[in-house]
């Protein structure tokens, strides 16, 4: 019997335990075999397990992509951080930073620890970490996965408890002595970590053997929790008692244990000085009725075998309440204050939308918020106050219907807009969505920067408006669709920041741009909307007027240079892990600069003012003429000069849009911007400044 005669569904189980060149040369050897060279499943499989991708149930990739994934985190993953760094949180203390103007600032560690930076910045010091597979944000910390499955740390765990001098180089987690850290020569399966969640001051790390260790300071070796009541069996997360994964909330910690459910604990109180025991005991409690599993057998005596909850997809733990979601289409909530508890999950009956299509795929969530997935696009946000009315409600004696408390909170930008992924803040928070790209939402408190958007003095042309010290994002009432993009271009803050400073010929942007600072809520709007749409399509390179219809819709038919693989907040603070394809970045820069010909920054030379003389001479004229010039010494000069030239130009380069001022467009009521300009072209037309409200 031959392979190619093999059912297809007995194929892909033999793939798995193949690698990519065995794939390639396996799925080339004949026409037949070829049509699987694009398999979803062994590509996902394969990327996930080498680079230990968390999982992202809203990620629909098909085979392709994740064969790009597979190739392209090897060379292009990138750590990017923006925020406050007043604990040295996000790894650039040491670095030489560009600002917004493309200058060049040195700084010493001392110098930009407390400094925050409002777009994000590459962190450069992580070459010796090797690849970057996640990256998560504490409350005063950034923490990293590597492919080998070691947790590094910039910052500070747990600054309050814990007031060490920060780490502003990434420093590796450490285990106690007898556990040996996994490295690229040396598997260690016990400390191999596969799956982590940092809370605001701890870190959760679930080995490959199915270990949970645990990290609140620095400075110490990390602890191995055991539970009193509960069994953990060994076994890779597979089988009863094993853990399938972790999450750490603001001051608790938790894990699902198959066949046993959500299980939540206290932190460890660390006692700040080195320890080399082998873990702590620790009492713990279990969410009730999360136990149940749809492929087991339930004995009818089981308490377990009330499928009211169903089987738990996911859960995270924020402040004071543990969420999770089920197979029943449901989201429940649990307090994990030990006064507080109740007899069972309490179900948010308002995580739900009547359409036949609407199906609950995720939960994600940090701190006090949490957004709810639906698998047809629909996004729903809630926070603790809301989580607390039902619990309430469900506490009370007396029968209360449910009112706007208990009503979760929609975001227009964020309805199927293909978001799959959350990261929340203090005040504000991020969206991932599957092209790669970040919008941002919330407030950055003090212009701290954590929106990412553009600097204090930029962020009004952004949409980030001025409010009580802070800065908030505003979304236009004429968009609710919109949304506002975080930039890594160089080239596009630049440009933003040319937009703020030109007058442009005779002043005649001037006025325009004292509605800057104070900043004109209404002005401002439409310049970000305009800004949001040129940013969109800045690949393309400067339109014309023949291509002046809307291309944005063509935007996402490619990866983009930067494309963001995972988002993470907190505090006040985020980051982000970017695959950053440096060779396309520059072709887009490219498109954008002024391409200088040979003789377009000199003198005229003695081949410029003979020019229709060489036109003319040919054959035995045109060597002697040569000749003559490479014996007066002319020729080596043109080539010095011309290469001079370039050198110079590629220094200094001049932009497409050098002499671009801040555009001149209607505004909502009709009324036109002043100034004398012509009045902006819109990509994709301009907009209907229609009514309408939108919350952002």
């Amino acid at each position: 019997m031959l392979l190619t005669d093999l059912p297809t569904d007995i194929l892909v189980l033999i793939f798995p335990y193949l690698g990519a060149p065995d794939f390639l040369s396996f799925t080339s050897s004949c026409k037949a075999l070829l049509t699987f060279r694009q398999e979803p499943s062994f590509w996902h499989a394969l990327t996930t397990k080498t680079f230990r991708l968390p999982p992202q149930p809203l990620l629909q990739a098909n085979g392709a992509r994740w064969q790009w994934l597979y190739k392209s985190l090897a060379t292009q993953s990138r750590v990017y951080t923006w925020g406050n760094n007043e604990k040295g949180n996000l790894g650039h203390s040491a670095l030489l930073i560009q600002n917004h103007q493309g200058r060049t600032l040195r700084r010493g560690p001392g110098a930009l620890r407390y400094q925050s930076t409002a777009v994000p910045f590459q962190i450069q010091n992580v070459t010796e970490v090797g690849i970057v597979s996640d990256v998560q944000c504490g409350g005063w910390s950034t923490v990293i996965l590597n492919a080998v499955g070691q947790l590094f740390i910039v910052g500070a765990l747990n600054a309050e408890r814990f007031p060490s001098r920060p780490i502003v180089n990434f420093t590796q987690l450490i285990f106690p002595a007898g556990y040996p850290p996994s490295t690229k020569d040396r598997y260690e399966p016990a400390t191999a970590i596969s799956r982590y969640s940092v809370g605001r001051s701890h870190v959760l790390g679930l080995s490959d053997s199915g270990k949970i260790w645990e990290w609140s300071n620095n400075n110490l070796v990390g602890n191995l929790v055991k539970f009193i009541s509960v069994d953990i069996t060994e076994n890779h997360g597979r089988g009863r008692e094993s853990v399938t994964r972790v999450a750490a909330g603001w001051a608790g910690s938790s894990a699902y244990i198959s066949g046993c459910g959500i299980v939540f604990w206290k932190n460890m109180p660390g006692s700040g000085e080195d320890s080399e025991t082998d873990g702590y005991l620790t009492q713990s409690k279990i969410v009730p009725g999360t136990s149940y599993q749809r492929h087991q057998t339930q004995s009818r005596d089981d308490p377990s075998s009330d499928t009211r909850i169903g089987e738990v997809l996911n859960h995270i733990i924020l402040d004071q309440y543990i969420v999770f979601i089920t197979h029943k289409n449901k989201v429940f909530v649990y307090p994990v204050d030990i006064d507080t508890l109740i007899a069972e999950p309490v179900e948010l009956t308002t995580f739900f939308e009547n359409s036949p299509d609407f199906q609950i795929a995720d939960i994600q969530g940090q701190m006090c918020n949490f957004g709810v997935f639906s698998s047809n696009g629909v996004v729903l946000l809630g926070n603790s106050d809301l989580l607390k009315a039902f619990v309430e409600t469900s506490r009370s004696t007396i029968e209360r219907p449910l009112d706007e408390r208990h009503q979760p909170r929609i975001v227009p930008a964020l309805q199927k807009s293909s978001v799959i992924s959350l990261a929340f803040g203090d005040y504000h928070f991020h969206a991932l969505h599957s092209d790669g790209t970040i919008s941002s939402y919330g407030t950055e408190p003090r212009g701290c920067g954590a929106l990412g958007l553009a600097s204090t003095d930029l962020a009004s042309l952004r949409g980030a408006m001025p409010s009580n010290g802070d800065r908030r994002v505003s979304l236009p009432p004429w968009n609710r669709d919109g949304r506002r993009t975080i930039w890594f271009e160089q080239e596009k803050l630049m440009w933003l920041s040319h937009l703020n400073t030109n007058k442009g010929h005779g002043n005649e942007a001037e006025e325009r741009l004292r509605l800057i600072r104070p900043a004109d809520e209404e002005a401002c709007q439409v310049w970000g909307e305009w800004l949001e749409r040129e940013g969109r399509a800045w690949h393309l390179g400067p339109r014309e007027p023949k291509t002046l219809t809307d291309r944005v819709s063509d935007v996402n038919a490619d990866n983009g240079a930067y494309f963001a693989l995972k988002i993470s907040a907190a505090g006040w603070h985020s980051g982000a892990l970017v695959l950053v394809d440096a060779e396309k970045a520059e072709r887009v820069r490219q498109k954008w600069l002024v391409q200088p010909t040979p003789s377009s920054h000199k003198s005229p030379t003695f081949n410029d003012e003979q020019g229709s003389f060489k036109q003319a001479v040919s054959g035995v004229g045109m060597w002697l003429y040569e000749t003559g010039r490479w014996f007066l010494g002319l020729s080596e000069r043109d080539a010095l000069q011309t290469k001079n030239e370039e050198v110079l130009a590629d220094r200094n380069p001049t932009y497409v849009w050098a002499s671009d001022v801040l555009p001149r467009s209607r505004l909502p009521g009709g009324a036109e911007m002043l100034g004398t300009a012509p009045l902006a072209e819109w990509r994709g037309g301009e907009p209907d400044f229609g009514g309408g409200q939108t919350d952002g």
